[in-house]
C-alpha cells in the first residue's frame, strides 16, 4: 500500500501486526500484539549510510545502517534507523546519501526476542517506553536501554513500505494521539504493553478492560482524581480555612471544593449527563454511567489541553481555562457534527464492548477538537489595527525592506543559514506567535531585528535553543537514537 504521513508528524504508539500466545487476564492464553514506537520524518537528510555484514547460520547477513540529519528536520541530534541490504529501501537511502537527497521516512522501534546482554525473554506485555527506559517524561528515552531491549527499523521509504514493517499501518490514522500506549484499536483493548480482542476464546475481558483502560479512558465509577498544581501541602488533622478560589488545595492539605477545579469537575459531571440524556438514555437508570463518561471527558480535554500548548510534563492543569475551553469545545463538535455524536451504545459503564467503542469515539473528538482550538489561536490577532471594514490592517515583514535585511542576517557568515529559513522558524514563533512573515507585524519585528543584525552569534545561538525547546514538545526524543 502507498503511504503519505502527515507534513508534522509526532511519535506515537501502535501494535504489532501479528498477535503472540500469552497468559490472559485470568490465566487463559490469549493472543496479544505488543505496542510499537513510530516516528515519521517528512523530507530528512540522510548523513550516513553504511553496511555491516554479520555471521548467521544461514549465512553473511548484511544490514544498512542509515543516520539521519537531526536538523533537517528541526531536532537537536541525529538519529537511526536499520534496513535489509541490498533492498529497495536500502538503495533509496543509499542514493539519498550519495546524491545529497531528502527522504520521507518512517522508522518503529520494536521488542527484540530477548534482551542482548541477559538472553532473557521480553514480555509482550512489556510497554515499549518502558523497554526504551522511559521514566516519568515519555519523551525521554534512555538510549542505553533502548539498544539492549530494541530495534530501529526504517519500514517505509519515499511512500513505500518495507519488508520489515511489524505494525498494521491502516490502524496508524486512528492511533495518532496514541503518545503513552493507552488507546487500542477498534476491537481490541489494552492490556499491559499490548493489545488483546475484546473477547478471545469466549472469555469475557470486561473487567480487565476495566483495570487496564482506567488510566485514560477507565470504566471505574469512582470519582476522577484531580490534577492539581505542584506543591500541594503535607495533610494535617487541623482544619484550615478554605483557600482562595484558584487554589486546588487548603492549607491542611486538604482538596479545596471552592476552587475553580471543583467547579470543573462539577461542570463535567453535568455534561456527561446532558450528553448521555441526548443520547436517549435515561442516566437515572445507572448513575455509574455518568461517573464514567465525566473521568472519560476530563481525560479527553487534559490530552486536548497538552497536545495545543505542546507540553510533554504529561500534567494537565484542570482548573485553567483552558481546559474548560477544551470542555467546550467536546461539546460543540458532539453537538454538532453528527458522526461524533454520543450514543446509547456507549452508555454502558461495564460492557467490555461499550469500553471499546467509546475509546474508539474519545480518539475521534480529540484529532477534532485539537485543530478547532489551534484555529482559534491563529485567528486571535487582537494587537492588529482595523481598517474602516472592521478586518484588521496588517503591514508585514514580507515585502518589506526588513524582510531583505533579514534574508542577509540569514547569510551572514555566523549565521550561515541562507536557504534553511525554517532553522528559525522556532524562535519566529516564540518571539511573535507564529513564523509567516505576512503575517508579522514589520513594526514589531523590526526592534528584533536590529538586535539580531547587532550580534549574529546571539541569533543563531537563540535560534537554536528554540529549536531544541520545540523539539522536546513536539518530536522525538532525541535520547532514543539507538
Amino acid at each position: 500500500m502507498g503511504y503519505e504521513p502527515p507534513a508534522k508528524g509526532r511519535p506515537f504508539v501502535a501494535y504489532e501486526k501479528k498477535a503472540r500466545a500469552v497468559a490472559g487476564p485470568d490465566g487463559q492464553t490469549v493472543r496479544a500484539r505488543p505496542s510499537v514506537y513510530v516516528r515519521e520524518h517528512v523530507d530528512v537528510k540522510v548523513s550516513a549510510y553504511k553496511v555491516k555484514t554479520k555471521a548467521t547460520d544461514d549465512g553473511p547477513f548484511r544490514t544498512g545502517r542509515v543516520t539521519f540529519d537531526a536538523e533537517s528536520v528541526g531536532l537537536e541530534h541525529d538519529f537511526h534507523g536499520s534496513v535489509q541490504a541490498d533492498s529497495k529501501a536500502a538503495e533509496l537511502l543509499a542514493e539519498a546519501f550519495k546524491s545529497d537527497l531528502l527522504v520521507t521516512v518512517a522508522i518503529e522501534t520494536t521488542r527484540r526476542y530477548k534482551q542482548n546482554d541477559s538472553g532473557e525473554l521480553i514480555s509482550p506485555h512489556t510497554p515499549i517506553h518502558e523497554l526504551r527506559g522511559i521514566v516519568g517524561d515519555s519523551t525521554r528515552a534512555n538510549a542505553e536501554i533502548t539498544n539492549r531491549n530494541c530495534r530501529n527499523l526504517v519500514v517505509a521509504v519515499n511512500g513505500e513500505f518495507t519488508d520489515e514493517l511489524v505494525s498494521d499501518p491502516e490502524e496508524w490514522e486512528s492511533l495518532r494521539e496514541n503518545r503513552d500506549g493507552s488507546l487500542a484499536p477498534i476491537g481490541y483493548a489494552v492490556y499491559g504493553g499490548a493489545i488483546i480482542a475484546a473477547s478471545s476464546g469466549g472469555t469475557d475481558v470486561s473487567q480487565q478492560i476495566q483495570n487496564e483502560l482506567k488510566k485514560f479512558f477507565g470504566s471505574s465509577t469512582a470519582a476522577p482524581a484531580a490534577s492539581p498544581r505542584p506543591g500541594r501541602p503535607a495533610q494535617r488533622a487541623a482544619h484550615a480555612a478554605e483557600a482562595k478560589p484558584w487554589e486546588d488545595w487548603n492549607t491542611d492539605g486538604r482538596f479545596n471544593h471552592g476552587s475553580y477545579l471543583a467547579t470543573a469537575i462539577r461542570e463535567t459531571y453535568a455534561q456527561a449527563h446532558q450528553m448521555i440524556a441526548s443520547a436517549g438514555v435515561d442516566p437515572v437508570t445507572d448513575p455509574a454511567m455518568v461517573g464514567t463518561l465525566a473521568e472519560l471527558i476530563l481525560g479527553m480535554t487534559d490530552r486536548i489541553q497538552l497536545s495545543v500548548y505542546r507540553k510533554t510534563d504529561a500534567r494537565a492543569i484542570r482548573s485553567d481555562r483552558s481546559h474548560h475551553e477544551a470542555r467546550a469545545w467536546i461539546d460543540f463538535v458532539v453537538s454538532h457534527q453528527p458522526a461524533l455524536a454520543y450514543t446509547a451504545e456507549m452508555a454502558d459503564p461495564t460492557s467490555a464492548e461499550a469500553v471499546l467503542i467509546r475509546n474508539a469515539w474519545a480518539s475521534k473528538v480529540i484529532a477534532a477538537v485539537s485543530p478547532l482550538m489551534d484555529a482559534v489561536a491563529r485567528v486571535a490577532e487582537t494587537d492588529r489595527a482595523a481598517g474602516p471594514d472592521g478586518i484588521p490592517v496588517v503591514h508585514p515583514v514580507a515585502g518589506s525592506d526588513a524582510f531583505a535585511r533579514f534574508k542577509i542576517l540569514l547569510g551572514h557568515k555566523d549565521v550561515g543559514l541562507a536557504g534553511w529559513p525554517d532553522r528559525v522558524f522556532p524562535l519566529l514563533t516564540d518571539r511573535f506567535g507564529t513564523h509567516e512573515l505576512n503575517r508579522i507585524e514589520v513594526a514589531h519585528f523590526l526592534p528584533a531585528l536590529a538586535e539580531w543584525e547587532a550580534d549574529p552569534g546571539t541569533f543563531l545561538a537563540a535560534a537554536r535553543a528554540s529549536a531544541a525547546a520545540h523539539q522536546t514538545a513536539e518530536a522525538e526524543p532525541a535520547a532514543a537514537a539507538a
